[in-house]
Formats: C-alpha cells, sequence, structure tokens
C-alpha cells in the first residue's frame, strides 16, 4: 500500500501541472482576443474621428463661403489648422489602440509563460515523486 502512495502523488501532480497549463493557456487565448479587439475599436474610433474632420472641414468651408470670408488669409489658417488638430486626434486614438493591443498582448505571452512554468514546476515533483518509492527512498 505504501508503494502506491508515491503513485498517487505522481498522478496528483501530473494531473494539477496539466490542468495549469492548460488555464493558462486558455487565459492566453483570451488576451490575445482582447487584444485583436482593442486594435479593432481603435480602427474604428480612428475611422470616426477622420470622418468627423471631414465633415467638420465641409461645415467650415460652407460657412466661410456663404459669410462670404472666402477660403484664404486667416479662415484659410483657421480652418487648415483645425485639420491638423483632429488629424492629430485621429493618429493619437491609432496609437492608444496599438497601445492597448500591445499590453494585452504581452500579457498574453506572460500568463502563458507562467503556466508553463507551473506545469514544470509540478511535472518535475511527479517525477520526484516516482523516484522516491517505498519510504521516501529513492529508488536504483
Amino acid at each position: 500500500m505504501a508503494a502506491a502512495i508515491p503513485f498517487v502523488m505522481m498522478a496528483g501532480s501530473l494531473i494539477s501541472g496539466t490542468a495549469k497549463a492548460n488555464a493558462a493557456n486558455d487565459n492566453a487565448t483570451v488576451m490575445g482576443f482582447e487584444a485583436r479587439t482593442a486594435a479593432a475599436q481603435g480602427y474604428e474610433a480612428e475611422a470616426q474621428q477622420r470622418r468627423k474632420t471631414a465633415m467638420m472641414e465641409g461645415s467650415q468651408i460652407a460657412a466661410a463661403g456663404q459669410a462670404g470670408a472666402g477660403y484664404g488669409g486667416s479662415t484659410g489658417r483657421a480652418i487648415g489648422q483645425n485639420i491638423r488638430n483632429a488629424t492629430e486626434d485621429a493618429l493619437s486614438i491609432r496609437y492608444k489602440a496599438q497601445l492597448q493591443k500591445w499590453a494585452y498582448g504581452t500579457q498574453a505571452t506572460n500568463i502563458a509563460s507562467e503556466g508553463t512554468a507551473e506545469a514544470n514546476s509540478d511535472y518535475l515533483r511527479a517525477g520526484g515523486a516516482l523516484l522516491r518509492g517505498n519510504n521516501g527512498n529513492y529508488l536504483g
């Protein structure tokens, strides 16, 4: 009966290691999905910002024309500056989304690595239990 104890310990460690690795891989997969979602949301937010910029530009040009102010001089410079500012906003949105994507990807990699390390530790415990044999003595 005492010989069964190392085997039970070994089996428990193998099961635990496999479960930890599987859980870590599942969590890493979820983080990968989060990374792709963050990027997609960022691209959509950037596209919305660019559409808003185009509508703003059209409205400002129409208003300047309707007021008879013309499109050059200070009016043109003001419209141009507004467009540059809005374009920078769109680029900031893209940059933020890329940072979020990178953060989720890094987190996914770290989770997977931690799961592998925990699983390897449990596998080594299983090997130790197998080698111990009866009464805690190593076989050999």
